[in-house]
């Protein structure tokens, strides 16, 4: 069993990273939650990740709110924010407990610190909590094993052409992370584009005879159009999927960078693919997904509830 800290950006997506993981506590024990801005207010990621653990049953798992915007650059909320939650579609319990008292990086350092071996950070958002982390506590690199985050792209991208949303958001913070020193495992946009979710998938989630289940299935009617010519993708799941699984996954060992300053490509992760900077490889980017292995984790863990 690995024991981690979760920092994530709730969010449909992430709702399925926490099933799993509460569905699978024989190999991912979830230690503390901290939140990140994405799509949503700093307030209202925490209150997602909460009522998601209420519905889920583990109200014990401390959650607590961090950064409220990335390193440098204002963060900019969609102009419709107002008008979702980040988990519409289905009608989530209110919170059944009340938010952890210290801040995101309070609680991730007081975790780490209280631990007895090291531990995986797990990041499904962008990664501006656990770069503020490692610059405020060298003291407590050691007592990090890996981090395992949900960011970059090599030949894709989803919110500029070659640039990652994640690490769109706060490529300082990106950068910061994977020049640490800590080992980074990356699942990438590559990866996470290959994990499709259809219709026949969400039908599937519909029989399992369970509320979860009947959530679960609930907010994927609501993310994705199954009707259309683009496939319906998760791309945070993985990340949970990976420390439950690891034989579902493939990737390679690369020296990485981040580019902060340039006027078109800000936020992109540059890949030594071919070794010319003649660098260490300083990353383990995952890039290829065994799809039939993570929807049947998926159907499998929903059974659980």
């Amino acid at each position: 069993m690995t024991d981690i800290i979760l920092d994530c950006d709730p969010g449909h997506e992430d709702f399925f990273g926490l099933m799993l993981a509460l569905a699978n506590t024989d190999k991912v024990n979830i230690k503390a939650i901290s939140t990140t801005v994405a799509y949503q207010t700093v307030e209202n990621v925490q209150r997602n990740a909460m009522k998601a653990l209420t519905l889920l049953g583990r109200t014990d798992i401390p959650v607590a709110h961090g950064a409220a915007k990335p390193l440098v650059e204002p963060f900019g909320l969609a102009d419709n924010w107002r008008e979702f939650t980040g988990l519409d579609g289905a009608d989530f319990p209110e919170p059944g407990f009340a938010p952890s008292e210290l801040s995101g990086i309070e609680l991730m350092a007081k975790t780490l610190r209280e631990a007895d071996a090291p531990m995986v950070i797990a990041v499904s958002g962008p990664v501006t909590n656990v770069a503020l982390l490692l610059a405020a506590h060298p003291e407590l690199h050691d007592k990090i094993e890996k981090i395992v985050l949900m960011g970059g792209a090599i030949n894709t991208g989803n919110r500029y052409p070659g640039v990652e949303y994640n690490f769109s958001i706060d490529p300082e913070a990106a950068k910061i992370v994977v020049n640490s020193g800590v080992p980074v495992v990356m699942i990438t946009r590559d990866l996470t584009e290959q994990g499709v979710i259809t219709a026949e998938t969400v039908a599937k989630m519909r029989a399992v005879d369970n509320p979860v289940a009947q959530f679960a299935a609930d907010l994927m009617d609501h993310y994705g159009d199954y009707s259309g010519t683009a496939p319906v993708v998760l791309n945070d799941p993985e990340v949970i999927a990976y420390l439950i699984d690891p034989t579902m996954f493939s990737g390679v060992d690369y020296y990485v960078d981040v580019e902060t300053q340039g006027q078109l490509t800000r936020g992109h992760l540059v890949v030594d693919q071919h070794h010319m900077t003649a660098k260490q490889p300083n990353a383990t980017l995952m890039t290829t997904l065994d799809n039939d292995k993570f929807i049947d984790l998926i159907l499998s863990s929903l059974t659980a509830y």
